[in-house]
């Protein structure tokens, strides 16, 4: 029986740090490890280091994950599903320990690798998420900071590491150029992440880019975005980006058609996953470790909790 205690204490600390949302990170740091290395597709054998550091990485993420949540909590208790620290299934507490020990480990482990340009990154990352969750900056309740907070985290920061893990240097007009297309491609996501919150968002007085704009007109701005990525991969030849831009677009599209839950939910959920199928096709061990962490996640919700999470079709418990 305490083992079976354990096994679930330790997966609910596990889960508060939403792993599938890590994805992404790691899909943008192969990104922008690609773009500095020039590496061949299909990549495998990555030195070691470089997936350590990666992961390292993450943690800092996670860390904002967690902080995000903590400030979130009245907001999400009302847009419905089943977030780990609202319904008290862990603590505030405990969910605060967490991240600050996910934090300081980001911060610190980079420095035993003789890189301190990485802890850097992950200060940044973490400060980001501060700013980003608490008063009195919030940017997640402000138009237009909400979703380029959230641009910058992954376009340039998450961008940045693995930029820099491929040899090349941040501090140059040169990574500007090769990262605003994924900065822009992130902000399409982000902003079309916020529509299906807008009326607990609104409730809770958070002015985010949606609210403040309206669905349709946000909606369009994303697709704006997605296409200033199209544009500016094609100026500078990335491939990898212009595919994730011209995938992505017909499931924002779809929202003109038939404005519907799934619709809205489409654009970056599926449009998400290919841009992240992308990132695999780079380096395969992504898809690896993403099936691994969906299964995980799915797995996790339906035992423990008795939900479907991850899920395309918007649900009540969904986290």
């Amino acid at each position: 029986m305490k083992i079976k205690n354990l096994i679930s204490t330790f997966s609910d600390l596990f889960f508060i740090c939403r792993p599938m949302l890590l994805i992404p990170v790691w899909g943008f740091i192969a990104f922008g490890y690609f773009r500095a290395s020039e590496t061949t597709l299909l990549k495998w054998d990555l030195p070691p280091k470089v997936y350590i550091l990666s992961l390292i990485f993450s943690l800092s993420v996670g860390a904002v994950y967690i902080f995000n949540q903590l400030a979130d909590i009245e907001v999400d208790k009302k847009n419905g599903g089943l977030p780990l620290i609202a319904s008290g299934i862990v603590s505030q507490k405990t969910a605060l320990f967490c991240a600050l020990v996910l934090a300081v480990f980001s911060i610190v482990s980079p420095l035993f690798f003789s890189e301190p340009i990485l802890s850097v990154l992950a200060f940044l990352s973490i400060i980001t998420g501060l700013f980003y969750s608490f008063k009195p900056f919030f940017f997640s309740g402000k138009p237009f900071l909400d979703f380029l907070t959230n641009s910058f985290g992954y376009g340039i920061l998450a961008f940045g590491t693995g930029w820099f893990l491929g040899g090349k240097q941040l501090h140059t007009v040169n990574f500007l150029l090769n990262a605003f297309p994924y900065f822009f491609l992130m902000s399409a996501g982000s902003i079309s992440s916020t529509l299906p919150d807008v009326e607990g968002d609104k409730a809770e007085g958070k002015n985010t880019t949606a609210v403040v704009l309206g669905t349709t007109n946000s909606h369009t701005m994303a697709i704006a975005c997605l296409c200033i990525s199209g544009a500016l991969a094609f100026v500078i030849k990335d491939p990898v980006v212009l595919l994730c831009s011209l995938i992505s677009f017909p499931f924002y599209l779809l929202f003109y058609i038939k404005q519907n839950n799934l619709a809205i939910e489409s654009t970056y959920k599926i449009g998400g996953a290919l841009c992240m199928a992308c990132a695999g096709i780079l380096f395969p061990a992504i898809l690896v470790f993403g099936m691994l962490v969906f299964i995980l996640t799915w797995l996790y919700f339906r035992i423990r909790h008795g939900v479907s999470y991850p899920s395309l079709v918007p649900d009540k418990h969904e986290n």
